[in-house]
């Protein structure tokens, strides 16, 4: 038998932080190519020597200077990970450098006054969502461009497109031939682990951006691809109805033990609920929440015209584990996010599995040396965003929004 030989690939990744730790277990899963993690960039030096350690990197090749690293450093691409209003000025200068581009979701969002430092903008989540709109527009440009220009492949960070159930249920409909008349979609849990998450000028905004990213992501995904199979073209989203709430103002006066919701939003939204109308008429319901209890619930449930499909891709009973109090599975990880650990508990067998991440990557490193698009790129990044800040501007005038289909509104 004749081995195959692996193909090298040379990561550079900036940020060293809870998203950097998925990717780096995620490479170490990749079969087919030798993924090298030749350097890092992290303000938290601290934080970085302890992420070199765990993933055998050169400690020699941290940088406090992201942009220094992306000009100076070996790369065939710079990995992404860090908050979202870093993501767009990176991607770009990274495209500017000739380097490859993985970038986690979002993919940008409106972050305030960009003369303004990012530590001193205040209320950013105040502002009229129409201009957020029109200024994310502006970003989604500027990074199209750059990247067009520069002709490297961008590969967006959306997990849920390679989720083992929606890979499966993309292989049922299209085994069954049928049409997708409707998506119902979530993700909810009790809170975020980072304080950036409480602030729109780290963020871009709360739940809908945030956790919605991964349900919103992944229904336009499935119409994007159901349009290509069955008709050689995409099927776009078209319009949005959506509503936002601020659940923690309802439990400020309740007393501590009535009280186990980890969210502290200061201006963004914690629960959001978006209906996305595509171009077919078809509808996609997607729900965020960062006021649910039990662990991390992550689904996405597919309504053809010949077929249902279910799918849970957190949160699943394949392995269910019971136990008297909190001390048997004290040192045992069960489920992201879980509040306790005592009585049932849905032990996940292999999370990061089952959520597509070594798979993501897998299809990323073939993109990026195959020279193609990968499954989840640039065009689902853009939609998406364009879908999330629609939905915010209907959520702020109680209507019904048209997503752009350029970069400018109507």
């Amino acid at each position: 038998m004749i081995m195959k030989e692996q193909q090298t690939i040379k990561v550079a990744m900036i940020g060293t932080g809870f998203a950097a730790n998925i990717h780096g277990e995620a490479y170490e899963r990749v079969p087919g190519y030798d993924i090298q993690v030749v350097a890092v960039a992290s303000k938290l030096q601290d934080q970085a020597r302890e992420f070199c350690k765990r993933f055998h990197i050169d400690p020699t090749n941290i940088y406090d200077d992201a942009g220094k690293m992306i000009e100076e450093v070996d790369a065939d691409v710079i990995d992404l990970v860090v908050p979202t209003f870093l993501h767009a000025p990176f991607a770009i200068k990274a495209a500017e450098a000739g380097k490859n581009v993985i970038c986690e979701k979002p993919l940008t969002g409106f972050f305030g006054d960009p003369d303004i430092p990012v530590d001193q903008r205040e209320n950013v989540g105040k502002t009229d969502k129409r201009i957020m709109l029109e200024s994310c527009l502006k970003t989604c440009k500027a990074v199209d461009d750059a990247i067009a220009k520069a002709g490297i492949t961008f590969c967006y960070a959306e997990n849920w497109c390679y989720a083992r159930p929606i890979w499966k249920a993309k292989q049922l409909v299209e085994a069954a031939g049928g049409k997708i008349l409707e998506i119902r979609c979530g993700e909810s849990h009790s809170g975020s682990h980072s304080s950036f998450a409480a602030e729109w000028k780290y963020t871009g905004g709360g739940a809908l951006i945030r956790m919605g990213a991964h349900p919103i992501s992944a229904a336009i995904h499935l119409k994007l691809w159901e349009g290509m199979i069955r008709d050689g073209k995409p099927i776009h989203p078209a319009s949005v109805v959506a509503t936002t709430a601020r659940c923690r103002e309802f439990l400020d006066d309740l007393p501590e033990e009535q009280d186990h919701i980890v969210s502290r939003p200061v201006d963004v939204e914690d629960w959001s609920s978006t209906i996305i109308t595509f171009e077919d008429g078809t509808n996609a319901v997607c729900i965020a929440s960062d006021v649910t209890l039990g662990g991390i619930e992550n689904w996405l449930n597919v309504y053809a015209s010949n077929c249902r499909i279910e799918g849970k891709i957190s949160n699943n009973n394949s392995v269910m584990a019971y136990a008297p109090t909190t001390k048997q599975f004290a040192d045992a990880y069960t489920i992201e996010k879980t509040e306790t650990k005592c009585g049932w508990s849905t032990a996940q067998p292999d999370e990061d599995w089952m959520t597509g991440y070594p798979h993501e990557m897998e299809d990323f490193m073939g993109a990026i040396l195959d020279g193609r698009k990968p499954v989840s790129d640039l065009e689902l990044g853009i939609w998406s965003t364009k879908v999330f800040y629609s939905a915010y501007l209907s959520a702020e005038q109680g209507t019904r929004v048209k997503v752009p289909t350029g970069y400018t509104l109507d």
